[in-house]
């Protein structure tokens, strides 16, 4: 059932709230993002987390594509990019200060 139409794409009935879901979540997850580029440590994320979650991302921006819900795989695009970088960070820099501890 349609419920109305934004710009020729269309949401689904409820799908405004999943898109309100997400985007707060991206907004809140955008203060991890900013303070993790500040300090460089991601040594709170383990790499279980960080993998589960990519892939969990990954299947919900499957979803939200093959059900063309905007509303889902847009915020959820976002959530990918930042935890790719969390995963970027935790890598490079997990390796860098092995590379100095050996050094030292």
């Amino acid at each position: 059932m349609i419920i109305f139409k934004i710009q020729n794409i269309y949401m689904g009935k409820y799908e405004i709230l999943a898109g309100l879901s997400l985007t707060i979540n991206v907004i809140s997850f955008a203060s991890i993002i900013y303070n993790m580029n500040e300090t460089k440590n991601a040594s709170s994320f383990t790499w279980v987390y960080l993998i589960g979650n990519l892939i969990g991302q990954l299947l919900l921006i499957t979803y939200g594509i093959l059900n063309k819900a905007w509303g889902v795989y847009l915020p959820t695009m976002f959530i990918f990019a930042g935890l790719s970088y969390i995963t970027y960070v935790k890598y490079n820099y997990n390796i860098t200060s092995q590379v100095i501890k050996v050094m030292n």
